[in-house]
């Protein structure tokens, strides 16, 4: 799957199931992608799998790995793996708004 496909099933395919959608993340958060991924598309990976599942998959825990790592945002330290983890679109899209690090309105 090349990138633009990846971008297109996040994107623009409503009903893709989660095996698609979750190579299209991973094909987006590819660290050899970095350069041609905004920020932006990385929440627009949370968005799709808040609307879409409302828990957490590989795609929003992907989605914020790749994050945490282009945002040198730190994580809360839980006991538990990965609990610490933040999903939410609008979270992300708030603090990468509030750094100046994205447009103040999506898209």
């Amino acid at each position: 799957m090349t990138l633009e496909e990846a971008k297109n099933v996040i994107t623009r395919e409503p009903d893709a199931p989660i095996g698609l959608l979750s190579h299209a993340a991973g094909v987006i958060c590819a660290k050899e992608n970095a350069s041609q991924v905004s920020l932006l598309d990385l929440v627009e990976c949370l968005k799709r799998n808040n609307l879409q599942f409302g828990k957490v998959t590989y795609v929003s825990e992907i989605a914020a790995l790749t994050l945490y790592y282009r945002t040198g945002r730190k994580r809360k330290k839980n006991h538990a793996p990965y609990e610490d983890f933040i999903t939410d679109a609008e979270d992300w899209f708030q603090y990468l708004r509030e750094r100046s690090q994205v447009p103040d309105t999506p898209g």
